[in-house]
């Protein structure tokens, strides 16, 4: 964690007319320093209910594309209600390791894809709306993800997008949902993808 901040930061210092090349292993991701994506994913549910299909929504926002947050809705599409809406940290350490170890020769997707693995890690709000330990409350996510680029220019893209999650509640939880439950989810999805110059930290010239 510290050597990607540290990594981060070096770069968002430096001039972003020197990352802008598609031939130094950045592909133009530090043309801007906020990386922004909307997602619908879509696949199965197997939770004490049974096992169900889901549909998923979320945005998400990254600094550098490395860690940032994601905000989420899952819901399965039939049986007893199960829903959530979640919040949790997007953390995408590969980048910063691949740098790190001189591995930015390409291919393009390879590097791409490579980045893109993630980690969720946050909380749930299972059954929103519904009163706490009656049916609501809040449990644990954890999550990961990897992402293939479909299309890609100028750091924006549309991506194909697999993923999987964990999402639990347990009785000792004093917001909980009063009982012992969780929520396996495998889904794929599509993503699209922008940045913003938004000036963080540092100056870009």
């Amino acid at each position: 964690m510290a050597s990607a901040l540290a990594l981060a930061l070096a770069l968002t210092a430096a001039p972003s007319r020197g990352l802008a090349s598609d031939n130094d292993g950045f592909y133009d991701r530090f043309n801007g320093d906020l990386v922004l994506t909307l997602e619908a994913n879509s696949g199965l549910l197997e939770s004490p209910s049974g096992l169900r299909p889901y549909v998923s929504v979320a945005a998400r926002t990254r600094y550098l594309g490395m860690i940032g947050l994601c905000l989420a809705y899952d819901r399965a599409l039939s049986g007893p209600r199960t829903d959530a809406l979640w919040l949790a940290t997007d953390f995408r350490p590969f980048m910063a390791a691949r740098i790190n170890f001189d591995m930015q020769h390409g291919p393009r997707w390879l590097d791409l894809t490579l980045d893109s693995i993630g980690l969720d890690l946050g909380v749930a709000w299972l059954r929103p709306g519904e009163p706490l330990r009656q049916g609501g409350g809040l449990g644990l996510v954890l999550g990961t993800g990897v992402e293939l680029p479909l299309v890609w220019r100028d750091g924006r893209a549309v991506l194909l997008r697999l993923e999987g999650r964990w999402i639990s509640s347990h009785p000792w939880i004093p917001q909980g949902t009063g009982r012992e439950e969780y929520l396996w989810e495998a889904g794929i999805g599509i993503v699209v993808r922008t940045m913003v110059l938004a000036r963080v930290y540092g100056r870009h010239d």
